[in-house]
C-alpha cells in the first residue's frame, strides 16, 4: 500500500510542534539530575565521571553503551512497568531509551510528523496492530522484524495482527481484551436489576438505575479510542448483516456504511440516548460527557456515582487496584440487536523506524523484552491484560468479567471492525459529541465516515 500523501500533508502542519516537544526530550527526564547540580539532600551532587571512567563502564555494557534510543507513544500507553524496564535495560546494556509521550487525540498527526519524508526523529514507534497498522502505512516506514529470535514464540494471533504481506512488523507484549458494558454486579444483585438483552431492555434500566439515585454510565465521550466503542461494539450486528462486512469495505470507497440498515439503526437508537436531557444535563450518563476524563472513571465507578461503563473486560482489575471491592461483570452493548462483545484484535504494538540510526539498539531492546523474565515481570504488572502475546507466560489471569462476557455472546466474539476495516474515521468522538448536543445526526456520522474513507482511498491510489 503506498503512504498516504493526504495524511502525511496534514502531519507536515504540525512539525514545529514535534520538534519543539522532541528539544524537551533531549532535557533531563524526571528523577535525573536536574536539580540546579544539588543533590536531594542540599549538597553538592559527585562531579560527573571522567570519560576514562565512562569508557570502563561503556566496555562492561557493550559496544552500543552510550547510545540513547527515542520511543514515541500516546500517553494512556506508556505504564510504570515499562519505565521499570527500561531502567533496567540501561542499566544492563548502558543504553538510553528516552520516552517521548503525547495527548491521545493528537497522537496520529505528530506521529505521523515525525516519520514523514523518511525522518530518524524517532527510532521505535506505537501503534495498533491489525488494519489501522495497514491503513496508517506503517508497513512503509517499519522495519521487516521477521527473522528475530522471539517471534516464533508469539501467540500465532499475535504474528497475525502484526504482520502485513507476509512481514512481521510489530512487537506485541499486549494481549487479546473484550469490549462491551462494565457492570457493577454486586449494585444489580442487590437491586435485583437484570442484565438487558436488547436496547429497549438497556434503557429501561438506565432509568431503573436513575431511580435508584444513581447515573446509569460513566461516559467520557471525548476520548477518541473510549467513543468510538459504541460503533464498533456492535461489529457482530453488522456482520450478521453482512458476512463480508470488511472485506466488501476494503475494496472500494463505493461500498459505503450508510447502506446498512443496522449502522443507521444503531446510531439512531444511540443519537436519542446520548442527546436526551433531564434538568438541562444528559440524563443517562456523567455531567456533560465532554469534560469527563478516562481517570475520573476509577473514582466514579469504585464509589458507585455510577455502575456502568462502555470499556474492555480487564477494567475490573484496575477498579480492585484502585480499591474497589465490588464484583464487576459484562454484557454486550445491545444496540440494534448486537448480541456479542468484541475482541480488541490484539491492542498496541512497538515498530522500529527503518530510517532509525540506531537499528541495533532498538532489536536489542525488543530483545531484552522478550526475554522470559522481563516478560513475567511485564504481565504480572499489567492488572489490565487478560491474555498474553507471548506463549507460556503464566501470570495473567482473566477477570469475572473477561468470562461472563464471552459466555454472554452469541458465538464466538468477533475481532471488533476497526482492526479489519480500511479507513477507520478517527473523528469518530467528535460525531457522537454532536450526538449528545444535537450537532450532527446519524446520517451526517454515516455520510462523514463515508467521505473520509472515498478521500483515503483516492490517496492510497494516487488519485
Amino acid at each position: 500500500m503506498k503512504k498516504n500523501p493526504v495524511r502525511a500533508l496534514s502531519f507536515l502542519l504540525c512539525v514545529f510542534l514535534l520538534a519543539g516537544l522532541l528539544a524537551g526530550c533531549s532535557q533531563e527526564q524526571p528523577g535525573g539530575p536536574s536539580n540546579g547540580g544539588q543533590n536531594q539532600n542540599g549538597g553538592q551532587s559527585e562531579p560527573p565521571p571522567t570519560q576514562d571512567q565512562d569508557s570502563d563502564k561503556d566496555e562492561d555494557k557493550g559496544n552500543l553503551a552510550g547510545i540513547s534510543v527515542t520511543l514515541m507513544a500516546s500517553q494512556n500507553w506508556i505504564k510504570d512497568v515499562d519505565r521499570e524496564l527500561l531502567d533496567k535495560f540501561r542499566e544492563e546494556t548502558g543504553i538510553e531509551v528516552k520516552v517521548l509521550v503525547t495527548p491521545d487525540n493528537g497522537y496520529d498527526t505528530l506521529l505521523g510528523t515525525s516519520l514523514a519524508g523518511g525522518s530518524n526523529a524517532v527510532d521505535i514507534f506505537m501503534y495498533s496492530a491489525g488494519s489501522p497498522m495497514v491503513s496508517a502505512g506503517i508497513p512503509d516506514v517499519a522495519l521487516d522484524l521477521s527473522d528475530e529470535e522471539w517471534v516464533s514464540r508469539l501467540e500465532e494471533w499475535a504474528v497475525a495482527a502484526n504482520s502485513h504481506n507476509g512481514k512481521l512488523y510489530g512487537f506485541s507484549t499486549w494481549g487479546v481484551d473484550y469490549e462491551g458494558i462494565l457492570y457493577n454486579k454486586t449494585f444489580f444483585e442487590e437491586n435485583s436489576l437484570t442484565v438487558p438483552s436488547t436496547w429497549e431492555e438497556f434503557v429501561a434500566l438506565c432509568d431503573k438505575i436513575l431511580e435508584l439515585g444513581k447515573i446509569p454510565l460513566y461516559e467520557p465521550i471525548n476520548g477518541v479510542w473510549h467513543a468510538q466503542t459504541w460503533f464498533y461494539g456492535i461489529t457482530a450486528a453488522l456482520y450478521r448483516e453482512k458476512p463480508d462486512l470488511a472485506e466488501w469495505l476494503n475494496e472500494s470507497k463505493d461500498n459505503k456504511l450508510a447502506s446498512l440498515e443496522t449502522a443507521r439503526e444503531a446510531l439512531t437508537e444511540l443519537y436519542e440516548f446520548l442527546g436526551a436531557k433531564e434538568n438541562g444535563r444528559p440524563k443517562y450518563y456523567t455531567n456533560d460527557g465532554q469534560a469527563e476524563d478516562w481517570f475520573g472513571s476509577y473514582p466514579a465507578l469504585i464509589n458507585r456515582e455510577t455502575v456502568m461503563m462502555a470499556t474492555y473486560s480487564a477494567y475490573p482489575a484496575e477498579l480492585k487496584d484502585q480499591g474497589s471491592t465490588d464484583e464487576w461483570g459484562m454484557f454486550p452493548i445491545p444496540l440494534a440487536g448486537n448480541d456479542a462483545v468484541v475482541a480488541n484484535g490484539g491492542g498496541i504494538s512497538k515498530f522500529i523506524n527503518k530510517n532509525s540510526d540506531n537499528i541495533d539498539a532498538c532489536k536489542e531492546l525488543l530483545n531484552f523484552l522478550a526475554r522470559k523474565e522481563n516478560l513475567d515481570t511485564y504481565y504480572a504488572a499489567r492488572s489490565d491484560l487478560v491474555s498474553a502475546s507471548f506463549k507460556d507466560v503464566e501470570t495473567v489471569k482473566p477477570t469475572g468479567a473477561t468470562l461472563e462476557a464471552v459466555e454472554r455472546s452469541n458465538g464466538l466474539p468477533p475481532v471488533m471492525l476497526m482492526k479489519d476495516m480500511l479507513y477507520w474515521d478517527p473523528d469518530i468522538y467528535k460525531y457522537f459529541q454532536g450526538f449528545a448536543d444535537g450537532t450532527v445526526t446519524p446520517d451526517d456520522f454515516l455520510n462523514n465516515m463515508d467521505n473520509y474513507r472515498a478521500v483515503m482511498f483516492e490517496a492510497a491510489s494516487g488519485e
